[in-house]
């Protein structure tokens, strides 16, 4: 049986809000030091578990904080973990759940809130309708409230294709349904470039993908935008086995320079930057207790031009570099 707060306290004659103040980390805790320390000993070696459910029922923060993504190895999961580190500083603790559906969704958000978490953050992505208001804790938003600048993103690299390079026809390639920031970011820079948006050609769940991409090759198609670094590689080969060059035939570009294709134009987020504005935002709604929206806070992304558009390619020195810059060594073959 795992030993309470209570019996911590008086095992080493203190209350039992003292015991609360050392085990959640205050920065305000008069327990001396020798106490303090019998205190954490007894805590961790009879398998304290506070009761977060009650001390938040009790008005008290848990210092507990729920998120909830598609996919530990996402964009969302890699913002997930950096905003952990960024929380632990400020003595919260993030346990993240992944998904695989909308209404596992809403069962973990009802879990994390039934289990005492002070707020909890979501796929915005995911859970576009969600209502704030049916919720008694903060809710925060990935994507809604805080993260990347898709819009501005896919803007920026098509703008690079019409005006540096001359690019006139160009095409949107998505992984995601529906009319998302990206194509909406690309239609605008070809709208205000006096071009014509052409639709969005999606490569998920697609049968007619391959013939719909050779009608526009052979409409004058000779540059794409396309939604990541990986549908950008992949893109890359088939264009190859159909006998094209790139960027000599075609232009590709790539996007969230997620992966390890140096080659390929992208544009590029700061993670870090990203969960510092998350980490912040999430406190203010936590001190304040606001249970609405806020306005959002999205990261500006950077361009990363390279060979797949014509630009001069990236050159590493040496493999430190190399690793560095990308993580791992995935070349593409010509």
């Amino acid at each position: 049986m795992n030993i309470t707060a209570k019996q911590i306290a008086e095992m080493v004659n203190v209350s039992k809000q003292a015991v609360y103040s050392v085990l959640s980390n205050k920065p305000k805790c008069l327990v001396s030091p020798e106490k303090k320390e019998k205190i954490l000993f007894l805590a961790k070696a009879y398998h304290y578990k506070p009761n977060t459910a009650a001390v938040s029922l009790n008005g008290k923060s848990t210092f507990q904080v729920g998120a909830v993504v598609d996919s530990f190895a996402s964009i969302e999961g890699r913002i997930a973990s950096y905003l952990a580190s960024k929380l632990e500083i400020e003595n919260y603790t993030l346990k993240v759940a992944k998904i695989t559906s909308i209404k596992q969704g809403y069962e973990m958000i009802h879990n994390f809130i039934s289990s005492g978490a002070d707020a909890v953050v979501f796929s915005g992505r995911r859970f576009p309708d969600i209502n704030y208001g049916d919720y008694r804790v903060p809710l925060l938003g990935i994507d809604r409230e805080f993260g990347f600048d898709y819009y501005g993103g896919s803007k920026k690299i098509t703008d690079h294709l019409i005006k540096e390079h001359g690019y006139t026809k160009i095409l949107h390639i998505a992984s995601e349904a529906g009319p998302y920031p990206k194509y909406l970011g690309y239609c605008d820079a070809m709208k205000d470039a006096g071009l014509k948006a052409l639709p969005v050609l999606h490569t998920i769940m697609n049968p007619d993908f391959n013939d719909s991409l050779k009608k526009y090759l052979d409409q004058g198609v000779n540059a794409f935008v396309t939604s990541g670094d990986n549908t950008a590689a992949l893109l890359i080969y088939y264009l190859r086995t159909l006998g094209l060059k790139v960027p000599e035939d075609a232009a590709v570009t790539g996007f969230d320079h997620f992966c390890s294709f140096p080659e390929i134009t992208t544009v590029s987020f700061n993670i870090d930057e990203t969960a510092r504005t998350g980490c912040r935002m999430l406190l203010e709604k936590i001190r304040s207790k606001n249970l609405a929206p806020v306005a959002p806070q999205f990261t500006v992304p950077e361009l990363k031009p390279a060979a797949s558009c014509g630009c001069p390619p990236v050159i590493f020195d040496h493999i430190a570099e190399f690793y560095s810059e990308d993580g791992l060594i995935s070349r593409l073959q010509p």
